[in-house]
């Protein structure tokens, strides 16, 4: 019986599979134009057909050779797959199309790749990336007087002030759309855009105008409804949901957040059951409903290992989460949770660069501290001679101690910090000349010609490549190994590995201090550019010479700027 089971399984898997692809290859009959145009059709309101319009696309081009219709479909195909969770196939497909744009010269296609990059990265919660190529994307349409993307990365760059905590920043960026789609949506056929500009306006109106926010509610299902934009309409239920909640109408917002999640799963945009999932787990945790407010975070967890985004609000709904199995005396969960959470606000470097808030009923209270809690809580089974007096006495006198030794390594930090920018002012005022007596037997005029050769080296930045090693090096200065290794160690002063540390180390405080683009990146992506293999390494290179990490450099260096 099992066997029989398994093969009607088997056999309708493959039937779909079949049926699938005979109806790609049906739709390759139908002209570039008719493909595309169905694919716009159906973005919104049938994702899953639409892709398939974008497939059948891709493989007509391949098959007859065309290559523009191919990167089109490129871009057609990175859309589908970030529409349906897949950043890595998403990202593929782009990164072809923009080699394929910048050999060919062409502003037009690139400035689509771009834009496409961004979105991805931002769908995903990666926002230092997608700040970078929504720079980009304004640069570019400026540049070529594009008024569509001038839109939209104002839109880009508005919706990650929103993120950033900078709502009325965001909603300025948001309403100068508004003036600017308005007059020209129907001739231009700017309805998406129209819709994306007030989805983020309501989005940022909810965190300090909820009645703005609910004002424009009416207009983002009207126009919705008037394209059939399922997608917006989704965007419509998931927000009214959260103007309920903030107006503390509990029960309305979980029957409206309700449609939202019917909508969304229909649609099959994964991504966009986080917000649902957050604001019903914090409803029901307004109204106590404990073990419901749980059912609704774990399914944010779950979500968040299928499709690996990132999340600034990730922290908060742990927290929740901790606190509800708390309410329901479950303190083994409570405490990995609260773990978890701990291990969030450390190992998030963007975390550190936004300064987001959790809720203000942990602001008296640490993650740390709760922790400690609940650890003397599951001691108390087992412990109960244990005075409360003297443990609280004790993580008091612990408390004072550690914040004494935060606040002296602070005024370390900040005195190493200031002479690291006084160097820096004061480092290209003189150099001094290398002596280039050798103490090997090496003769003046190859010395000369090596040191020559290093300051080129220098100069052209040619450091930053990871692959930079003594024998490249060597190769390029046209010398040998032993020569080279010699002379840094005489005339540098150092082995050639650490000469090489030294340089990037001096390249990127140079940079982080001129640069504010740079300082937007993750500690990650820094490294990269230097030719660091690792985040790790980088920070360690960079505490060992200048005494305090990289965070700490580019945290202060806003600070002041």
């Amino acid at each position: 019986m099992h066997t029989y089971i398994r093969f009607l399984c088997i056999s309708l898997f493959c039937f779909v599979q079949i049926g699938i692809a005979q109806q790609v290859d049906s739709l390759q009959k139908k002209s570039y134009q008719e493909l595309k145009k169905q694919y716009t059709t159906l973005e919104y309101t049938n994702p899953a057909l639409a892709q398939q319009y974008a497939i059948a696309l891709l493989k007509k081009a391949k098959q007859e050779g065309n290559l523009q219709e191919k990167n089109a479909a490129y871009l057609l195909n990175a859309s589908s797959e970030n529409y349906f969770g897949n950043m890595k196939a998403s990202l593929a497909y782009i990164d072809s199309c923009i080699t394929y744009a910048n050999t060919q010269k062409n502003d037009a296609l690139l400035i689509k790749a771009i834009s496409h990059k961004g979105k991805t990265y931002f769908t995903f919660g990666k926002y230092n990336d997608a700040i970078t190529y929504y720079l980009q994307l304004d640069s570019l349409a400026r540049k070529t007087q594009n008024i569509r993307y001038q839109i939209y990365s104002n839109h880009s760059i508005g919706s990650i002030k929103n993120i950033m905590g900078d709502h009325k920043g965001a909603t300025e960026l948001f309403l100068k759309n508004k003036e600017i789609i308005t007059p020209i949506m129907e001739a231009r056929n700017y309805h998406t855009l129209y819709l994306n500009m007030l989805i983020g306006l309501i989005s940022a109106y909810t965190y300090f105008d909820v009645d703005a926010a609910a004002a424009y509610l009416p207009e983002l299902k009207k126009v919705s409804l008037q394209i059939n934009d399922k997608d917006a309409l989704s965007y419509y239920f998931s927000l009214k949901g959260i103007v309920n909640y903030k107006r503390k109408e509990y029960d309305e917002a979980l029957v409206t957040l309700a449609k939202a999640d019917s909508l969304v799963s229909e649609l099959g945009i994964q991504r966009n059951l986080y917000p649902i999932y957050r604001f019903r787990g914090k409803t029901y945790y307004e109204k106590k409903m404990f073990p419901e407010a749980i059912a609704a975070f774990e399914a944010i967890k779950t979500l968040q290992k299928e499709i690996e985004f990132d999340d600034f609000q990730y922290r908060e709904v742990l927290s929740l989460l901790a606190n509800s199995y708390e309410q329901i005396d479950n303190t083994e969960k409570a405490l990995e949770n609260y773990r978890l959470a701990h291990k969030y606000s450390y190992t998030d470097t963007i975390q550190e660069a936004i300064r987001y808030t959790i809720l203000k009923e942990y602001d008296k209270k640490t993650l740390e501290s709760k922790i400690e809690t609940l650890k003397i809580k599951s001691n108390e089974k087992t412990k109960q001679n244990i005075s409360l007096w003297f443990i609280s006495s004790g993580l008091l006198v612990s408390l004072v101690i550690l914040f004494l030794i935060f606040k002296k390594q602070q005024r370390d930090n900040r005195q190493k910090f200031d002479a690291l920018l006084q160097k820096l002012a004061s480092e290209d005022t003189q150099k001094e000349p290398e002596d280039s007596n050798s103490k090997f037997q090496i003769s003046n005029e190859k010395i000369t010609k090596i040191l020559e050769g290093l300051e080129k080296f220098e100069a052209s930045n040619t450091f930053l490549q990871q692959n930079t090693s003594l024998v490249t090096v060597a190769k390029k200065l046209n010398t040998n190994t032993t020569y080279l290794s010699q002379i840094v160690n005489e005339q540098k002063g150092m082995t050639f590995k650490n000469y090489i540390t030294e340089l990037r180390i001096n390249y990127v405080l140079r940079k982080l201090k001129n640069d504010k683009v740079m300082r937007s990146y993750t500690i990650k992506a820094i490294a990269k550019e230097l030719g660091f293999k690792s985040e790790g390494a980088f920070s360690r290179a960079f505490k060992k010479q200048t005494g305090i990490y990289p965070s700490f450099f580019i945290k202060n260096l806003t600070a002041i700027s």
